[in-house]
């Protein structure tokens, strides 16, 4: 198997998917494959992108397993604020923490909040009214959002904080953290934020502070709305880690006893479990992307997990769909395990 996932990701490597990445394959107990390949080392930290979403998703399960939140709530007995805003009040009002979670809220799935004034709540207030409540499962940042919110709200600890405390402390997980201070090892991630220019300017939106195209981004999160609106930090985006956090973490949940960890990683509305994806991308099993090229997978049939983590957008071409790099890379290990 090591040599045919080397052949994987030299092969997309010499296609320009990615100039760099990292892959490390697990079970419950051990390492099996951790390999680095362009130029960066197997402890080299990646902006993670997305991915931040399931270090949000299992701090609320987390919470929920303490009795601090009930999964079938509505939000607004968390984030009371709500009930202040007319749009949100109506759009928000009867949505529960696990539509949050499965992405079933029906707001929309992206807005940059950085062209608006004010808290997140007058931006959405602002926002959400301006487009159709969307029936079943559509994927949207601004759910992450909102439940980055409810922790910073149900805790009193900011999400720097609340990362310590119920990640970083409890799993005994090292590199990961939002801000990096050390910006020694880490994969440069893009130049600016050319792909979110594009799509303000498709929404004929302007903004006047973007980051400059002849500088790498390093330590500096990707994400405009995690850069310019929340300062980095987010629930949605704003996590650097190395691959070995993840596989720590994705270990976490292969090995749970805990009811609610276990279902978490289930269907539970279309293609979706509580934070997890369903999909073809993770063959019997779970997992989750991001958009800088990072991915999770655990199977459970196979007790089996990979973390890939790779740069794509680090590229001054259109950068490239990695779903097929996932899925070739998910299908080699488990046919091979």
């Amino acid at each position: 198997m090591e040599e045919q996932i080397d052949l994987i990701v030299n092969k997309y490597i010499d296609e320009e998917f990615f100039p760099s990445a990292v892959c490390q394959i697990f079970d419950g107990g051990k390492t099996i494959y951790n390999k680095a390949f362009g130029g960066v080392t197997t402890d080299t930290v990646f902006d993670v992108a997305s991915l931040s979403k399931i270090i949000t998703s299992t701090e609320i399960l987390m919470l929920i397993s303490e009795g601090k939140i009930d999964l079938y709530e509505k939000i607004k007995k968390y984030i009371p604020i709500i009930n202040e805003y007319k749009v949100l009040n109506e759009r928000l009002g009867d949505v529960t923490i696990e539509q949050l979670l499965t992405h079933n809220s029906g707001i929309i799935d992206w807005y940059p909040l950085y062209v608006q004034e004010g808290t997140v709540f007058d931006a959405m207030d602002k926002i959400i009214g301006q487009y159709e409540k969307f029936e079943g499962t559509l994927y949207s940042d601004l759910n992450f959002m909102l439940l980055g919110e409810i922790i910073k709200s149900t805790t009193g600890l900011t999400l720097e904080e609340s990362l310590e405390k119920y990640i970083k402390k409890p799993l005994n997980i090292k590199n990961m953290y939002y801000c990096p201070e050390n910006k020694k090892n880490i994969a440069p991630t893009s130049y600016g934020n050319i792909i979110e220019e594009q799509m303000c300017s498709e929404r004929n939106l302007y903004f006047d502070n973007w980051r400059r195209h002849d500088r790498a981004l390093i330590g500096e999160v990707n994400d405009g709305n995690s850069f310019y609106f929340f300062n980095g930090v987010a629930g949605h985006a704003g996590i650097f880690a190395d691959v070995q956090a993840y596989a720590d973490l994705c270990r976490y949940y292969m090995t749970s006893d805990d009811e609610l960890i276990k279902c978490s990683m289930l269907e539970q509305r279309k293609e979706r479990g509580l934070g997890w994806q369903i999909s073809e991308s993770y063959p019997f099993g779970c997992g989750h992307s991001g958009f800088t090229g990072t991915s999770l997978w655990i199977c459970g049939e196979k007790s089996i997990g990979a973390v890939i983590f790779t740069n794509r957008l680090y590229t001054r071409k259109e950068p490239k769909n990695l779903n097929n790099f996932r899925k070739e890379i998910h299908n080699c290990i488990f046919n091979n395990i």
